[in-house]
């Protein structure tokens, strides 16, 4: 039973993921607007705040490479909640699901597991686009400091996101991000970041469910 709540668990964390990335017009945030530019060991952490008060601590960044690919992490704390870890090898922008070559997570302190590809497959709606507005450069005060930032705002149907990049910032660049009903800004940012997943990951297997016994008439 443990292990059944378990699997449950990161099939859950993975369609939180899914909403993340595959449906900007529902607000899961984070979703990011800006360029995917990989430099190994290049980090960014950012505090997240919703609307209803929820918070959490997002973490990303580059920890290798395989050929043309590289290994992307994030990094989710949550109060009350622990830390989850995702790790994506992938060939391009991990936006876009069919880069995602492989994925390993791991939930606090239980083993990591590779997943199957199909667990991420995108929506059919996944390739409507918004549009970008470029309004110029500003002066944005974040946590991690003052920066001459890129201000594109994205609109996506009744959606509105406004992101600061800064060039410096690894792999998206982005500062600070805000719609209505959630924000994002940058706590810190820098190199030399490693895998936080060190173990061999099992791979990801459904449990057996017992049989039941036939029903006798």
């Amino acid at each position: 039973m443990k292990r059944i709540i378990f699997i449950v668990s990161i099939i859950l964390v993975l369609s939180s993921a899914y909403l993340a990335y595959a449906q900007p017009d529902k607000g899961a945030g984070p979703k990011f607007y800006s360029d995917f530019k990989p430099v190994v060991g290049g980090w960014s952490e950012y505090q997240l705040s919703e609307k209803d008060g929820a918070g959490s601590k997002l973490k990303i960044a580059i920890v290798g490479k395989e050929g043309d690919a590289y290994w992307y992490e994030t990094i989710i704390e949550t109060t009350g909640e622990g830390r989850s870890i995702s790790k994506m090898l992938v060939s391009g922008n991990p936006e876009d699901q069919k880069n995602i070559r492989r994925i390993i997570v791991k939930m606090g302190n239980e083993p990591a597991m590779e997943m199957p590809l199909q667990m991420m497959q995108a929506s059919e709606d996944q390739g409507q686009k918004g549009k970008a507005i470029d309004k110029g450069t500003e002066s944005i005060k974040v946590p991690a400091g003052t920066f001459t930032a890129r201000h594109i705002q994205y609109q996506y149907e009744e959606l509105v996101e406004d992101s600061w990049i800064h060039k410096d910032v690894s792999p998206y660049g982005v500062v600070k991000s805000k719609s209505k009903d959630f924000e994002m800004v940058l706590l810190g940012y820098g190199t030399g970041a490693k895998t936080q997943i060190t173990e061999r990951p099992q791979k990801f297997e459904l449990p057996q469910m017992p049989q039941m016994p036939p029903v006798r008439k």
